[in-house]
């Protein structure tokens, strides 16, 4: 249960009302129990065991990152009277047990190994420290010295270890910097915060648009502002503060009616998820160590009708209401994006059939008036015999091909513009120059919806052409309307190199440059 759902449940419960900061506790404390009850299940206690002390995954691998969570899980419930598991000697036992285990599992340098991909891992270490560093501090506020000295061993060996350690990917810098603001903050040592200026004199790797270097707004981003904070509150730095709230801001302008978020411009694995904004639940020992967040809060306004260009990374984001879309001009060859509720187109993309390197990706952009329009230009030439003469063996041909004289030098154009219209969005799409060249626009529909007014393309599933005025992709009471069609001819999975299909119904339109068409996307 978040923290919203259960203010919203309070609110409708008079018995609820008279005391809310009190009921949500209770409500973060069962949620909290079960969670340990979850570990004692799971966790390995054969003294037998490699892997003592910790969890393994569904194919028997161990997380020792993960463990440290532990010690926030179980210190969080040892410590907080309102637990059925306050002060009890087996959740005591069981932490030992997890202490025990990082330590042993520490490398010389202090750091954990995530063996699914980083061995000696400072950043994986800094995640661990992160959590493990919150049930510290509760440990220390409570007075609960048993339990503090359980966990400072893991916790300083690894903070000694990050105040050299190096790093992976940009956020890694921030979270390496929160891990060591946090243990400073309990076991200070000048070389921690001597660190931390050292990442923080790079500057905070932030945009224009709100975005940090990953633009993973479905994983990364939260992970950011997290660490920010923390080196912000803890480390004196408030100025970092107003990071957070430009990306924060930046968020509210990728939210879809739908209530999922623009991930299709990530950096990271996150990229064409499908995500919500986090709203995970109230942890204990954050309710523990910050009360204030027991309170009830005022939910924010989200933009819900507004154009916004993020010229920095090239896309726009348009929202009317109950529908939205985004438009790439970012080297993609996912042109745009339709959001219409629960139907959602997941892209739009198109290729031509020139010289095997036709799928468009937009080389050149301009944001004109109402109308976003986006441009490639390609060449297919052929190549000439070096004069005077050169021997080319087996393995010259690539790097010598370019510097040969070109002849019969074929030119092509594409390009697409897409404006608003009244009740949706209309996309025109170009070819020109070399004639009689085949192109292929390809609406990829998320799965999960029903597609009428189409015919299919034999032989290739999933795959179909408008037959009749118009096609309409329905899930629920969310309609979109594709109009008109264009079928000059049907080879469309074929072609050569053409990118992977997409999962779900995929409507295509072909035809011939010189070609000019242009798509009306309209809601019921």
């Amino acid at each position: 249960m978040t923290r919203r759902t259960a203010l919203v449940a309070m609110a409708a419960t008079p018995a609820l009302a008279q005391d809310p900061e009190q009921e949500l506790l209770k409500s973060v404390v069962a949620n909290h129990d079960k969670g340990v009850e979850y570990l004692l299940a799971k966790q390995i206690t054969d003294p037998a065991s490699r892997f003592q002390g910790t969890i393994l995954n569904g194919f028997g691998i161990p997380n020792f990152a993960g463990m440290a969570g532990m010690f926030d899980t179980y210190g969080a419930a040892l410590m907080q009277p309102k637990s059925k598991f306050y002060k009890s000697p087996l959740v005591f036992e069981r932490l030992k047990l997890a202490a025990a285990c990082l330590k042993k599992n520490q490398s010389a340098g202090g750091f954990l190994s995530n063996l699914d991909t980083n061995f000696n891992s400072p950043p994986d270490t800094a995640f661990a420290v992160r959590a493990a560093a919150g049930g510290l501090l509760l440990a220390r506020q409570t007075n609960s010295r048993e339990i503090f000295e359980v966990m400072r061993p893991f916790v300083e060996s690894a903070a000694d270890g990050l105040a050299v350690g190096g790093i992976h990917t940009p956020n890694h810098r921030w979270v390496l910097s929160a891990a060591l603001a946090q243990v400073n903050e309990i076991l200070p040592k000048a070389a921690y915060g001597k660190r931390i200026d050292q990442w923080l004199a790079e500057g905070i790797d932030i945009d224009e648009d709100g975005q940090y270097t990953e633009r993973s707004v479905g994983t990364y981003n939260q992970i950011i502002d997290s660490a920010l904070i923390a080196i912000a509150e803890k480390h004196n730095r408030p100025e970092l503060f107003e990071h957070v709230r430009a990306n924060l801001n930046s968020l509210l302008y990728l939210i879809n009616p739908n209530g999922e978020i623009v991930t299709d411009f990530s950096r990271r694995q996150d990229q064409f998820s499908i995500a919500t904004p986090s709203q995970e639940g109230l942890g204990l020992s954050t309710a523990m160590l910050h009360p204030e967040f027991l309170k009830p809060i005022e939910a924010g306004n989200i933009p819900t009708s507004y154009r916004k260009d993020f010229k920095h990374n090239k896309i726009t984001r348009i929202r009317r209401d109950d529908h939205a879309a985004t438009v790439f001009y970012n080297g993609s060859s996912r042109v745009m994006n339709i959001n219409k509720g629960e139907a959602v187109i997941t892209t739009i993309r198109f290729i031509s059939a020139f010289f095997g390197k036709g799928q468009f990706k937009s080389e050149a952009f301009e944001l004109k008036g109402k109308t976003i329009a986006m441009s490639q230009k390609l060449e297919g030439p052929y190549y000439q015999p070096f004069t005077p003469a050169k021997l080319i063996d087996s393995e010259m041909w690539t790097q010598t091909q370019k510097q040969r004289p070109r002849t019969e030098v074929s030119v092509f154009e594409q390009g697409a513009a897409i404006e608003e219209a009244d009740g949706g969005y209309n996309l025109r799409v170009y070819s020109k120059g070399t004639e009689l060249v085949p192109i292929t626009i390809e609406i990829a529909f998320r799965p999960g919806g029903s597609l009428t007014g189409v015919k299919p393309i034999s032989g290739a599933p999933d795959s179909y052409l408008i037959d009749g005025p118009e096609a309409r992709y329905q899930v629920g009471k969310d309609i979109i309307k594709v109009s008109p069609g264009a079928s000059a001819h049907s080879w469309t999975r074929e072609m050569r190199y053409i990118e992977a299909k997409l999962p779900g119904p995929t409507l295509y339109l072909t035809g011939f440059a010189p070609f000019d068409h242009t798509i009306q996307f309209r809601f019921a």
